[in-house]
């Protein structure tokens, strides 16, 4: 089987590059692990995101689902907690969307296969092909003992980063170990007027996202050098026995470099992972399977593919260095942040 993008992973960003090269007429693939998106707090959407989702055709399938919406995010620093409102324009309030992820992935899924893109789930790819021995050029990957090959290969796997590991890129990790539980509980928080809560702490955070359904969705940042914060966190954990409570994985932010080289680009968490604080996770995927599938489009039609490469490159780690930048400035417990003796 040949195509001329096979991506790995059906999420945000690969479902975004998949949308976004069938546009453009390309063949495309879509792997995905999963037989069904797994239980996980949803993604909160920003308004600003809506322009995203009407080039790739899905907003109104997003608006039409259900979402909870929400005019803002209150933020708390010692023990001061405001309202951030998003804003207003001509046609009203501004509102965000607390999505489901399951519903989002699926209308996201859905739409790439309307697209014509071949969807496969539950395809869990064994081996990397590549030209010209061990160093060559990625041309494609071995499923179930076959060889499906691709002009370019796109690792959409999230944090998992599968592709990644199989090629051994390094990481960049340029902030403290980073560990985020999620969960939630029952009952509404008067307080929150039905706003999600974002509350900063010396060392980490927690965050509140009300569903309107007398639930809400939590996340908590654990730094694992520091005792008293796994302490707390593991006390509010406990205090959240809501559904699901306590799960959670590594969101320390690395880098992989290269993440785009001769027939590959890495996207969205793949590429470059940064803990929920930054708060703009989805739209990074979305626009890195965009811009890959406008790269290789370009490519197709006889482009320099050393240049498209390297603008990638550039784009994600200028993004991601300044992100860390600014993260690095909220957490006054890091060991990068503390003085030397």
């Amino acid at each position: 089987m040949h195509v001329d993008i096979l991506i790995i992973g059906a999420g945000p960003a690969g479902c975004a590059a998949a949308i976004s090269a069938r546009q453009v007429g390309l063949r495309v693939m879509l792997l995905e692990a999963r037989a069904d998106t797994c239980r996980a707090p949803g993604e909160t959407l920003h308004p600003g995101i809506e322009p995203i989702l009407k080039k790739l055709g899905v907003w109104h399938d997003i608006a039409a689902a259900g979402f909870y919406r929400h005019r803002g995010v209150w933020r708390e620093t010692d023990g001061i907690r405001i309202f951030a409102p998003y804003g207003s324009g001509n046609d009203g309030e501004w509102l965000g969307f607390q999505a489901d992820r399951r519903t989002l992935h699926g209308i996201l899924q859905r739409a790439a296969g309307e697209a014509g893109a071949i969807f496969m789930p539950a395809a869990i790819p064994s081996g990397v092909i590549r030209q010209d021995g061990r160093r060559g050029r990625i041309a494609g990957i071995i499923y179930k003992g076959s060889e499906i090959r691709a002009r370019w290969v796109f690792d959409a796997t999230g944090r998992r980063a599968w592709l990644a590991r199989m090629l051994e890129l390094r990481a960049d990790c340029p902030g403290p170990p980073l560990r985020v539980r999620f969960g939630w509980k029952n009952g509404r928080d008067q307080c929150l007027q039905g706003q999600p809560l974002f509350q900063q702490h010396i060392s980490g955070w927690e965050w509140h996202a009300p569903l309107g359904d007398g639930t809400t969705a939590w996340a908590i940042l654990d730094h694992p050098f520091e005792r008293t914060t796994r302490e707390r966190s593991n006390s509010t954990a406990a205090s959240m026995s809501g559904r699901g409570g306590g799960r959670g994985g590594d969101m320390t932010w690395r880098l992989h470099e290269p993440v785009a080289g001769p027939g590959y680009f890495l996207l969205g968490d793949a590429a470059a992972l940064l803990d929920p604080a930054s708060s703009n996770g989805v739209l990074r995927a979305l626009m890195s399977g965009m811009l890959a599938a406008d790269l290789a489009a370009r490519m197709f039609r006889g482009g320099d593919e050393d240049s498209a490469v390297q603008a990638y490159i550039h784009w994600i780690s200028e993004l991601f260095y300044r992100q860390t930048s600014s993260l690095l400035e909220t957490y006054p417990a890091s060991p990068k942040k503390r003085p030397s003796a």
